[in-house]
């Protein structure tokens, strides 16, 4: 009974309440047709229900009437039996509705027939939470934009807009309206414009600066297979940190299964800088190599001193072919990671994970990692392991004592790439598209640049102060970063644990036994020399030679010695504060966001009435005169739509984008998980080719049925109902297509 008189009152009261003035009624007239919708809109929300436009007839390209009803108008009936599927439906057969249509001679609108019952409860109080009465604002769309570009997922942005509003009921969208905005308006890229967009970006940052690089190599059907870029600003960086440079590739970043990899190097704080980014359709020799040749072309063909990568032999070849002066390292994390899994199944593998790290990371010299390593295997019974003996043979690659001798900038591993492609993964999905992708790169460009930046700025205004009264420190204290400067701290604090011991000298020439205690019973070795006519010294652990950082040893024989100031060549240019960069005065790409006209107009008012309403907020009397500043400039705005109402104008921004009518996006995979294996072998590739005929054949079947059976729904369906569908003009820019046997686009 309580349910009957509620559902009762939201029927009988709506109609009573509702002014009389928004009540249609047969003989009203309005100027344009949006107007005669926009108050049947009104007076809708006031009732408590929502309109559609149910028919619409025209005569050639114009409007003669139409017919608009409640959304609960007609009913369909699903085919499928509600026990397996119970979805809601609105329709109730209500027919509430209004019919309007031209007056001859006049350009008017007049309402002909009006029905004002419905066949269902209309309550006011639930309006707006109908779709059609919930609406985003210019201002929400373009906070859910920006938010969305950096990062910030929906759910967080809807609730700041419910904290600024002051509750839930203050707002007139829910969080499914900010979700569906996302996706079908920020990010709903078609596959087939996906890849036009990508290379209209890349022609776009072309033209904001001609030192850009990119290109692309493309297949027969001209979709991408391989892709390049890099900004000016990393070509202008990498002449300081090119030396050394880790590249990586990872899955998943976007929609086509595209690999994409990254070349990152280490500037003078320390921190990881961009280099180049790519994305290739596979990851063969061919592929490795067409793209390291573009990275040589890019950087002027500046060759890396050091190159760092994980075990793939298709990287390890196309670099022996492509730069044959770099030392090449494999990341020795991968490796490690791999004890577990490969030495598992023999008797006591957490003791032999033990011993090879051991191994690995304390033999001091290549005899003694041989000597260590053949005991290692002999102890524990692996000389027969195919997988040791494999790694044993290419030890020059990745065992630290082999490669130390040569700068390696602080990396051993690829884990500077890997925490790049950590970024992306927070703001892109397998099935993020390629433009999509291209913007988080430009917010990683931009995250790294701005924390140079900080950096930079705080070597010129602070100061760290120095732990000890050593005139050494007090050097690299005025020269180097400060990142880099604790590293040397660190050293200098390290000297307390050692003991230095003169083993021989002759003419100026000193050996030294440097004892470090590593815990209260062990101490380790170390042989250092000085000369003192070439203020030179080296030590055994290789620290300078690989991080350009003096050791503890070195330090404690130089201290030994009375040294009070160190040769130049162990304040290295690459850890100054000094120097000037050129890469610092030139600003990361950053693609600005492609807003129609209004947008653009809507940004450039908010960025101005910010200032002005932060200065009228002082006290009351400014805020009163800005009120009614704006009470006039609203009445005045209005007046002047109101005589331009009827009228429509229509203005285009040429284009100028050559190169990209023909450019095709890559088939787009559909895969779950991650490949298991980096080149899958011909005879798993057959396999899985012919799994994929056999369940293409079973869905070809069923997508036959499937369109026989909506043939015939939509036969049923344009009985009952006349629609128009409005055909956009489409806007194509020429392509520049390549010569016969040549696939490649770059500038």
């Amino acid at each position: 009974m309580g349910v009957f008189t509620v559902l009762t009152r939201c029927i009988v009261q709506p109609l009573s309440v509702v002014d009389d003035e928004l009540v249609p009624k047969v003989g009203m007239t309005f100027t344009t047709l949006e107007d005669a919708e926009k108050f049947y809109r009104n007076y809708a929300k006031a009732v408590g229900f929502s309109t559609r436009v149910r028919c619409t007839n025209r005569k050639g390209n114009e409007i003669k009437n139409q017919l608009i009803t409640c959304s609960r108008e007609g009913k369909w009936k699903s085919k499928i039996s509600p026990t397996e599927k119970t979805n809601p439906t609105a329709g109730l057969n209500c027919p509430a509705r209004i019919y309007i249509h031209t007056l001859k001679d006049v350009g008017a609108w007049i309402i002909s027939k009006v029905v004002l019952d419905h066949s269902h409860p209309c309550c006011p109080s639930k309006a707006d939470m109908l779709k059609q009465h919930r609406e985003l604002s210019m201002s929400i769309r373009r906070t859910i934009e920006n938010n969305d570009e950096a990062g910030i997922r929906p759910s967080k942005t809807y609730q700041s807009f419910v904290a600024a509003a002051g509750g839930h009921r203050e707002l007139n969208f829910i969080e499914k309206d900010v979700r569906n905005y996302i996706t079908r308006e920020v990010r709903n890229v078609s596959e087939q414009e996906d890849a036009k967009e990508f290379g209209k970006y890349l022609l776009r940052m072309k033209e904001k600066n001609p030192n850009f690089f990119f290109e692309l190599e493309l297949e027969e059907d001209q979709s991408i297979k391989l892709a390049f870029w890099a900004d000016a600003r990393s070509r202008a960086a990498c002449e300081y940190f090119g030396d050394v440079i880790s590249f990586d590739t990872t899955y998943n970043t976007n929609r086509y299964n595209l690999v994409c990899g990254s070349f990152v190097g280490v500037n003078h704080h320390g921190q990881s800088t961009l280099l180049g980014c790519s994305l290739m359709k596979n990851e063969e020799i061919e592929s490795f190599k067409w793209l390291f040749q573009c990275w040589l072309r890019c950087m002027g063909g500046n060759a890396p001193k050091g190159f760092l990568t994980d075990q793939c032999a298709s990287m390890k070849r196309a670099l022996e072919a492509c730069m044959p002066t770099t030392v090449h390292r494999w990341c020795i994390w991968h490796i490690m990671k791999k004890i577990p899994r490969k030495l598992n199944g023999y008797k006591g593998h957490a003791d032999i994970e033990q011993q090879m790290s051991h191994v690995v990371w304390n033999s001091h010299s290549k005899d003694s990692f041989d000597r260590n390593w053949n005991d290692f295997l002999v102890n524990f019974g692996l000389a027969d392991n195919k997988w040791l003996s494999d790694l044993y043979e290419d030890r020059h690659i990745w065992v630290p004592i082999y490669l130390d001798h040569h700068f390696w900038a602080g990396m051993r591993s690829t884990q500077r790439s890997e925490s790049m492609h950590s970024f992306f993964n927070k703001y892109i999905t397998r099935n993020s598209s390629l433009i999509q992708f291209v913007k988080q790169y430009d917010n990683c460009l931009g995250s790294r640049e701005q924390a140079e930046r900080e950096s930079d700025a705080a070597d010129f205004h602070t100061v760290i102060p120095c732990a000890t009264k050593s005139s050494i420190e007090a050097q690299f204290q005025d020269a180097y970063t400060h990142a880099k400067f604790r590293e040397v701290q660190a050293q200098f604090r390290g000297k307390a644990n050692c003991i230095t011991r003169l083993k021989n000298s002759a003419l100026g020439y000193s050996v030294y036994e440097v004892g470090e205690q590593v815990s209260s019973s062990i101490f380790d070795k170390f042989a250092v020399t000085y000369d003192s006519v070439a203020a030179e010294v080296k030590c055994q652990c290789l620290l300078f030679e690989s991080r350009g950082i003096l050791c503890r040893h070195a330090l404690s024989v130089l201290s030994f010695e009375q040294v009070s100031q160190v040769s130049p060549r162990y304040i290295l240019e690459r850890w100054s504060k000094k120097v000037k960069r050129r890469h610092t005065h030139v600003k990361s790409s950053h693609d600005e966001p492609l807003m129609e006209p209004r947008g653009k107009r809507f940004d450039q008012l908010v960025f101005r009435s910010q200032n002005i309403c932060e200065f009228a907020s002082e006290s009351e009397e400014l805020t009163a005169i800005l009120h009614r500043a704006y009470d006039n400039v609203m009445a005045e705005m209005e007046a002047l739509k109101g005589k331009r109402k009827g009228t429509s104008s229509l203005s285009h921004e040429d284009a100028n984008l050559e190169s990209v009518n023909e450019l095709q996006s890559p088939p787009r995979i559909r895969t779950r998980g991650r490949p298991k294996n980096r080149l899958g072998s011909k005879l798993e590739k057959q396999i899985a080719n012919a799994t994929k005929k056999k369940k293409t054949k079973v869905l070809s079947e069923l997508m036959r049925e499937c369109y026989i059976q909506i043939n015939l729904f939509d036969a049923a369906s344009a009985a009952h109902s006349s629609c128009t569908q409005y055909q956009g003009q489409v806007i194509n820019y020429q392509f520049r297509v390549p010569a016969a046997g040549n696939n490649s686009l770059g500038v």
